[in-house]
């Protein structure tokens, strides 16, 4: 998924250790906006745009 997103010029990662453990952090991050989220969590370990 981290290179998916790069590739697709959506998302890079900021140069860390663990690129999908910081879009995973990112992700929940922007479900905690609520009705503004572009994301939700339908089931464990999935998501889906909003």
């Amino acid at each position: 998924m981290v290179e998916a997103m790069a590739k697709a010029k959506l998302w890079t990662s900021p140069g860390g250790k663990r690129p999908d453990a910081t879009l995973y952090a990112a992700i929940l991050s922007d479900m905690r906006k609520g009705k503004g989220a572009r994301f939700k969590k339908p089931a464990p370990g999935r998501f889906m745009g909003a």
